[in-house]
């Protein structure tokens, strides 16, 4: 059973590999001209989590020219002062992503840019950002015509809301753990429930995508009771937030078998293949590499609240796909200790959540989603 597992997980980090090595070879060059046909042009920022978004494209490029005509370009957005348009009528649609802390004036310029190549192009701004907040929207709404994210507030007032600190995270943790914020409300127009889209979540990454594409839930021996591997070092309340979830989590290892601490990515999938619950702590923002990964690989995910989000797929659902508990943890040995004693029901969740998953790649669900951007 566990070679299987660790089959799947080696197949995953081969096609994140074989992904780095299309990216550079086919979406690298500057010199390449854009509006000889009907073209989608994705101006991408170079990092893991903002390539993510970018790999559904690549991979479903040639669906996209028989399904809406367009040809598949993308480009590093470093590049956008040299693109070369032969024709901008045949720029049909750009997609676009920015660096996280890029300053409104420079954000500007840049959508200046990209309006003086693609005057007559749809223009999809992709958040691949942690947090919750639209804290850009603002500035590029007037060139925008949707504005994809990730996550997505059930309830779009709270992102008009007053927050201490940047972030609603920021908020909560900053008052449980006492520490020194500065309220911050961002400046939203309610055009943006008009644009605002809910976006594929880490599912889109290549090695979340393989991990799901087997038709068979991986069934395995699990001897590890907790998989409880995350950091907990960053800014003050994020470090004190995961500090406590991880002493949640050490705390039952006197009577249970808890794994902990940092080792290498692939050991960390196998042992996430062998570990009966996973927990879950929010990072920056709420959804984590680790959910994913999690679910993929049939171990009971158990996590803080997301209730208050929406995601696509719509994978988490309340003890039907993982298992919530409060943001403070208080029930968290409670939640932990039952779903251990309960293997049938355990078994029940983890094979939901795999499927939802599964069916997202089997069924190419991602082409469905673009129709809306399109």
């Amino acid at each position: 059973m566990f070679c299987k597992v660790k089959v799947r997980a080696w197949l995953s980090q081969l096609q994140d590999k074989s992904w780095k090595l299309a990216r550079t070879l086919k979406y690298r060059s500057e010199s390449q001209v854009i509006g000889d046909s009907p073209t989608m042009l994705f101006l991408y920022y170079p990092n893991a989590i903002a390539e993510s978004q970018l790999y559904l494209f690549h991979l479903h490029r040639k669906e996209l020219l028989k399904s809406f005509g367009l040809t598949f370009k993308a480009l590093p957005i470093s590049v956008l002062p040299r693109i070369r348009v032969s024709d901008p009528s045949n720029l049909k649609l750009i997609a676009v992503q920015a660096h996280f802390h890029i300053e409104p004036n420079d954000l500007m310029d840049m959508f200046d840019q990209i309006k003086s190549i693609g005057s007559v192009a749809k223009i999809i701004f992709l958040d691949w950002f942690a947090t919750s907040d639209l804290r850009l929207f603002s500035t590029i709404d007037p060139f925008i015509d949707r504005y994809v994210k990730k996550t997505v507030f059930t309830d779009s007032d709270k992102y008009r809301t007053s927050y201490f600190g940047d972030t609603n995270l920021m908020d909560y943790y900053g008052r449980l753990y006492k520490c020194e914020h500065r309220q911050q409300q961002y400046t939203v127009p309610r055009s943006v429930d008009d644009k605002l889209v809910a976006g594929v979540g880490f599912i889109s990454a290549p090695y979340l995508h393989s991990l799901f594409s087997w038709a068979n839930f991986p069934e395995n021996e699990r001897p590890i009771d907790l998989n409880a591997r995350f950091s907990t070092c960053g800014s003050g309340w994020y470090t004190a937030m995961r500090s406590a979830a991880l002493s949640k989590a050490v705390a039952l290892s006197a009577n249970y078998v808890v794994s902990s601490g940092s080792i290498p990515k692939i050991k960390y999938l196998e042992e996430l293949g062998q570990s009966k619950i996973t927990f879950s702590p929010f990072g920056y923002g709420e959804i984590c590499w680790r959910d994913y990964e999690a679910m993929a690989l049939g171990s009971l995910l158990i996590k803080p609240d997301m209730s208050h989000l929406k995601v696509y797929p719509d994978i988490f659902i309340p003890y039907e796909t993982y298992i919530p508990i409060a943001w403070d943890f208080s029930d968290f040995d409670e939640k932990v200790l039952h779903y251990l004693n309960n293997p049938k029901e355990r078994l029940r969740i983890t094979g939901n959540a795999y499927e939802v998953g599964h069916e997202f790649v089997r069924q190419r669900s991602f082409i469905e989603h673009v129709k809306d951007l399109v």
